[in-house]
């Protein structure tokens, strides 16, 4: 119960960061390119980061360790990381934040579609569901606002 807490807190907070995050890469999206940002948010994040590798140095070892399919898994995570990260700042700069985001949102969808496909987790109707609205909310807001 306690770590679930945790969890929601801590996606709230994502929440509120990644919408801080979108309205301010508006501005700056208004003066350079969507690659010009993902580069410099990549250096800036490996700065941020290299700290930690550090001073926990098992963190690399235990990467290491953890078997190629593992790893292979990782290189994928961060290559479509970056390649979702130059979509939404493309997205922001051609649409604005707030149209971008909301086309964004529905990515929970994707979410239990790959699951289910990739891994044979076996979401309950409800994710479908509330997916879908949320694909859905998202069409709408974006046809009709």
């Amino acid at each position: 119960q306690t770590m679930e807490n945790i969890g929601f807190i801590y996606s709230i907070g994502a929440a509120i960061t990644w919408g801080l995050i979108y309205a301010i890469d508006q501005k700056v999206l208004a003066s350079i390119s969507p690659i010009a940002l993902l580069f410099i948010d990549s250096i800036i994040t490996a700065i941020m980061v290299l700290p930690f590798i550090f001073f926990n140095g098992d963190s690399i070892q235990t990467i290491l360790n953890s078997g190629k399919t593992n790893i292979s898994l990782i290189v994928t995570s961060v290559v479509l990381a970056a390649l979702a990260n130059f979509f939404i700042f493309s997205g922001i700069k051609l649409l604005g934040a707030s149209s971008a985001s909301i086309i964004e949102i529905a990515y929970p969808f994707f979410v239990v579609l790959f699951s289910f496909i990739l891994f044979k987790a076996t979401p309950n109707i409800y994710f479908f569901i509330g997916g879908l609205l949320i694909f859905l909310g998202s069409i709408v807001i974006i046809k009709f606002a």
